[in-house]
C-alpha cells in the first residue's frame, strides 16, 4: 500500500478536501491511542480523509504519542491538544467546541481514543452506502467488545439484516449504536442544536440526525470496543450510568417532538425503572447520604408505576431496610 502522506499529497496537488474527518477524542489513553490512530491509517479510501484528534490535556504520555504520529502523517493528522482540561468546564462542549468545527468533510467518523477499527474498508463501505443512499443520514456497524484480551462478538449477524433501518420506532431496539462504528453527514445535524442539550449524549447527535433522514446498521464487523477500568462509563456506578441515560432520553423527548414515539417512550420507561431499582442498592452506601439524584429516581418512578409494579417495588424496598 501506498504511503498515507504521499495520497494525501496527491489530493492537496489536486486542491481536493478531505471527503471524510474522523473526529477522535482522547483522555488519558497513551496504552490504547497508538492503535486507535492506527486503525485510521489502515484505512483504503477512493476519497481523501483527515484525522482530528482531540486530546484533553491528558496527565499522561498520550499528547506526546499523538504528536509523533502527526509528525509521520502531517497531511492527515491534524491534532488538538489542549492544555487545560476542557470536559470538567460545563459550558464547554468537546465536540460542538473543538472537533466538529474543525472538521472540512462531508461527512464525520467518530472514535474515541481507546477503541479502534480493524476493517479496512469500514469507511469505504459507510461511505459508499450513503451516498448511494440519500434518504440515510447515519450508519453504524457490528463491532467486537473487548474485555481485556478477549474479543467478544455480538449476535447481530444472526439477529439482523445485512442493512438494518434505524428511526425513532427502532432506535435501540436492539442497541446497536455505538459510537465508535458511526458515520454520518455533515450537513444534517447543527452543532449548536447539539450544545442546547443539557444531558447531551452520543444519543443527543443520533437524535439530532434522524430528524433529517434514517439511520442504518450495516451488518459487518469494522471495530472493537475497548472495556477497561479506566473508561469513562465504566467509571460509573450502575446507577449513573442508567439515571444519566434515562435523563438523556428524557431531555430528548422534552426537545424533539418527532423522538415522541412508543419506542421511545417505552425506552425512557425502562431507564427509569433500572435507574429505582439500581439506587435501591445504595440506600446504605455512604454515597447515598451524600447525593439527592437516587431517591429522585425513586420519587419519579413511583409516581409512574402501575399498582402492581409499585407494591413490587415498595416489597424490595422494606427489604433493603431490614
Amino acid at each position: 500500500m501506498r504511503d498515507q502522506n504521499e495520497i494525501v499529497s496527491g489530493w492537496i496537488n489536486k486542491e481536493i478536501k478531505p471527503f471524510v474527518s474522523i473526529l477522535c477524542t482522547t483522555y488519558n489513553h497513551e496504552n490504547f491511542i497508538a492503535e486507535t490512530l492506527n486503525g485510521f491509517l489502515i484505512q483504503k479510501t477512493t476519497f481523501p480523509f483527515e484525522i482530528i484528534v482531540h486530546d484533553d490535556a491528558s496527565t499522561d504520555n498520550t499528547a506526546s504519542i499523538i504528536s509523533e504520529f502527526a509528525a509521520k502523517y502531517p497531511l492527515i493528522i491534524k491534532p488538538i491538544l489542549q492544555r487545560e482540561n476542557q470536559y470538567s468546564n460545563k459550558e464547554v462542549n468537546i465536540w460542538s467546541d473543538f472537533t466538529f468545527p474543525a472538521a472540512q468533510g462531508k461527512y464525520m467518523a467518530l472514535c474515541e481514543g481507546d477503541d479502534y477499527w480493524i476493517d479496512e474498508l469500514k469507511l469505504q463501505k459507510q461511505v459508499d452506502f450513503l451516498e448511494n443512499n440519500s434518504e440515510y443520514v447515519i450508519t453504524w456497524t457490528d463491532f467486537y467488545t473487548k474485555k481485556e484480551t478477549e474479543l467478544l462478538p455480538n449476535d447481530f449477524n444472526t439477529t439482523l439484516p445485512d442493512v438494518y433501518t434505524i428511526d425513532f420506532n427502532t432506535l435501540f431496539q436492539p442497541y446497536c449504536t455505538y459510537t465508535l462504528t458511526s458515520v454520518f453527514r455533515k450537513d444534517a445535524v447543527d452543532p449548536l442544536d447539539y450544545k442546547k442539550f443539557k444531558y447531551s449524549k452520543d444519543n443527543t447527535l443520533y437524535a439530532l440526525l434522524l430528524c433529517n433522514g434514517k439511520g442504518a446498521f450495516l451488518n459487518f464487523q469494522a471495530a472493537v470496543y475497548r472495556w477497561h477500568p479506566g473508561g469513562i462509563y465504566s467509571l460509573q456506578s450502575p446507577f449513573y450510568q442508567r439515571y444519566s441515560s434515562y435523563l438523556n432520553i428524557k431531555e430528548i423527548l422534552q426537545n424533539i417532538p418527532q423522538a415522541r414515539t412508543n419506542n421511545m417512550k417505552k425506552v425512557m420507561a425502562a431507564l427509569l425503572k433500572a435507574s429505582a431499582f439500581e439506587a435501591l442498592k445504595l440506600r446504605k452506601s455512604d454515597e447515598y447520604k451524600n447525593i439527592e439524584e437516587p431517591q429522585i429516581a425513586i420519587n419519579e418512578f413511583l409516581d409512574k408505576a402501575g399498582f402492581s409494579l409499585k407494591l413490587k417495588y415498595l416489597w424490595r424496598y422494606i427489604k433493603t431496610n431490614i
